[in-house]
């Protein structure tokens, strides 16, 4: 497996020449991916192939990555390893009037005029599986009372010794209808 993927493809390109490649590459070259983590040292697995879509103008592809992203937990605080395993179809067209024709769980993306950026479409897909709220299942909450306010504290212990309540004496004032 390479550690390479090229930077730049021609979708229609590797479509009709059913072209795939497979790499293992570091989380540190997705920026935007490292600013979500706690640490980037782990490996992304990839392995992407491309097909012409049949019988439309289209030029799918079948993605796979695979890797374990350092989160912080919010319950916890604490850094853990969330694992990822994606698989995701798409595909490249040259008019949106195609998308109707395809499938509803593939991904659809329209043709550029130029090459495009293999490393932002999978950095993407990356980002799109971090969650909002990161919670390691095995945390636990943190042991927790609840503190009581110092007034209400004042009014137990007022009870407590047999004096009367101050806002006993205001109900007496109240009307009465």
């Amino acid at each position: 497996m390479s550690e390479k993927l090229p930077e730049l493809i021609d979708p229609v390109y590797c479509a009709q020449h059913h072209k795939a490649y497979a790499a293992q590459v570091k989380q540190t070259c997705y920026p935007r991916l490292t600013d979500q983590l706690v640490q980037a040292d782990e490996w992304v697995k990839v392995s992407i192939k491309f097909y012409p879509y049949p019988g439309l103008a289209a030029y799918a592809f079948d993605l796979h990555l695979q890797t374990c992203l350092r989160l912080t937990c919010q319950r916890s605080l604490q850094p853990f390893g969330y694992p990822v395993d994606v698989e995701l179809s798409g595909a490249y067209v040259e008019s949106l009037a195609l998308v109707d024709d395809l499938p509803e769980d593939m991904a659809v993306f329209e043709l550029p005029a130029e090459k495009v950026s293999l490393s932002a479409l999978i950095e993407d897909e990356l980002l799109l599986q971090v969650p909002l709220s990161p919670m390691d299942p095995a945390a636990s909450l943190p042991d927790y009372e609840p503190a009581v306010p110092e007034w209400d504290l004042a009014q137990q212990q007022a009870d407590n010794d047999g004096e009367t309540n101050p806002f006993a004496a205001l109900k007496t004032l109240k009307p009465k209808h």
